[in-house]
């Protein structure tokens, strides 16, 4: 991803001026968090906010959770790279159906059951041991990606901040561990909305500042992205392997986004925090407008290539971007945008990277203390709410540090395929987890019919991944093997047992 070796785009370039804001952004946000917490005690208020969270607040925060750094630096790098074009934008096809999936498929079944996670639903539905199973799964993909996203992150900040890796992975886990920590999701979310609303600003400030450095506007930077075959949308193709055709946007990345908010608890947890059915169903459905910030990033990404087709780039400074484009727009906020609105946008990339991640840290509490904690402990189904919450929030400081210390051992293998590996291990988890949901949803499979088709699964998906397969095709191959394998098991074992005994 990023190397530290360019000092063109780093800390000399990082005034004074952006680091107060920085500071100011986290400490403010930080104050809110403590100003909005719920002031109920018990699991019900610290997981799910006592169900009296408002729609459009989840909503944001459904949107905050789902944009990671990488929306901010990879959609502008792949459109201002050699090959790049506009291709990227089908993928938003499947993730607004995947949304509309999930409020008419399983969210009603989930809040008629009450629960806390899809993994509770899956054990009510086909029992303990699948319970089990599905949180391994999500706890390995969930550890394994956040890792990797807080590398990412830090080593974006690293690069344009001019600090160690080490100090920004630090930064980004702290005040991630103090949101969480202080007031559970009801903080998370209401932090998460505050990161939204600066990142979207950021976004939107970077484009119309670049639109306006170009002589003739808008219609001038479509006319030279066009020039340079940039606007090309869609690719009709049935190449599996190609990651961006119209069909790998209507199918694969339908079944991402359906599993991410279906089956994963670090989005789920927030559609299960509203008021009732009616109130998670609009949370749901407006997060669609997430798809915006997409957008408006493949514009920015547009406006670069204008921008230094007008004002080039110093040839040393070209070459490095031809080899590394996610340098792209780190490199146009720090040189080009004012002193001061370059500092906001950091801080909104320092925002999308602690949104994500104490999401994630509120999830693999939840998931690790209440669901997996009263295997291993017993004593916890007994203990008093207030005694549990005190360990939900213990579990979150370990869940940090596991990232954190995950993140900065990641650091060592960047440049190997061990990151792009961490950002694909989900493939392996959300197939798999997809399929034990609509099983679930059936009332149908047995433990050992899904245990054969995850191990399945995780086989063929290893297979599509040396072969240089799509990883979106990851999630409905994934699900489809489960489902398949786990029916056709229950028909064996319920033929085996209806025949008759010789005597």
């Amino acid at each position: 991803m990023f190397s530290q070796s360019t000092d063109e785009v780093a800390s000399s370039h990082f005034s004074t001026l952006n680091w107060v804001i920085l500071i100011v952004f986290l400490l403010g946000t930080t104050l809110i968090g403590e100003l909005v917490k719920n002031k109920d005690k018990g699991l019900d208020a610290f997981f799910k906010g006592g169900n009296n969270l408002p729609w459009w607040a989840v909503s944001l925060s459904l949107i905050a959770t789902k944009t990671s750094v990488a929306t901010f630096i990879a959609v502008p790098a792949f459109i201002f790279s050699m090959q790049g074009n506009l291709t990227y934008l089908q993928m938003t096809i499947g993730f607004a159906l995947g949304n509309v999936l999930f409020v008419y498929v399983l969210l009603k079944e989930y809040y008629e059951e009450g629960i806390f996670s899809p993994y509770d639903f899956i054990q009510k539905r086909l029992g303990v041991k699948t319970s089990q199973l599905s949180r391994t799964f999500f706890m390995i993909g969930a550890t394994m990606s956040q890792g990797v996203r807080l590398l990412g992150t830090a080593l974006v900040l690293s690069v344009i901040t001019g600090q160690s890796t080490v100090l920004c992975i630090a930064i980004i886990a702290v005040f991630a561990i103090v949101w969480s920590y202080i007031g559970g999701i009801t903080t998370v979310v209401w932090t998460d909305a505050i990161q939204f609303v600066i990142f979207i600003f950021g976004a939107c400030f970077a484009l119309f500042y670049a639109i306006g450095d170009i002589p003739g506007g808008f219609g001038e930077m479509m006319a030279i992205a066009d020039d340079k075959a940039k606007l090309v949308l869609f690719d009709l193709s049935l190449d599996p392997h190609k990651t961006y055709t119209l069909w790998v946007g209507i199918l694969g990345c339908t079944f991402f986004e359906f599993g991410s908010n279906a089956v994963d608890q670090v989005v789920t947890q927030r559609a299960l925090c509203c008021k009732n059915l009616k109130e998670a169903r609009k949370a749901v459905a407006f997060s669609v407008i997430g798809v915006a910030t997409t957008w408006i990033m493949a514009f920015v990404g547009i406006g670069l290539v204008a921008y230094y087709d007008i004002y080039p780039l110093s040839d040393l400074v070209d070459k490095s971007m031809q080899l590394e484009p996610d340098r792209i727009f780190p490199y146009f906020v720090v040189n080009e945008l004012p002193n001061g609105i370059s500092g906001l946008i950091i801080a909104a990339m320092f925002a999308a990277g602690i949104s994500t991640l104490d999401s994630a840290l509120t999830a693999l509490s939840q998931t690790s203390v209440m669901g997996v904690g009263p295997l291993v402990y017993p004593k916890l189904k007994t203990m008093h709410e207030d005694k549990v919450v005190k360990i939900s929030k213990q579990a979150i400081i370990v869940w940090g540090l596991i990232l954190a210390l995950l993140a900065y051992a990641f650091s060592f293998f960047q440049d190997g395929g061990l990151l792009a590996l961490g950002f694909k291990v989900p493939g392996y988890a959300y197939g798999t987890l997809i399929g034990i949901a609509f099983l679930a949803l059936m009332r149908k499979g047995s433990f050992t019919g899904i245990l054969i088709g995850a191990i399945l699964t995780i086989l063929i998906i290893a297979w599509m991944h040396y072969e240089g397969i799509s990883f979106f095709w990851w999630f409905p191959v994934g699900a489809a093997v489960v489902i398949i394998v786990a029916l056709i098991h229950s028909k064996l074992t319920s033929k085996i047992n209806q025949k008759p005994t010789v005597v």
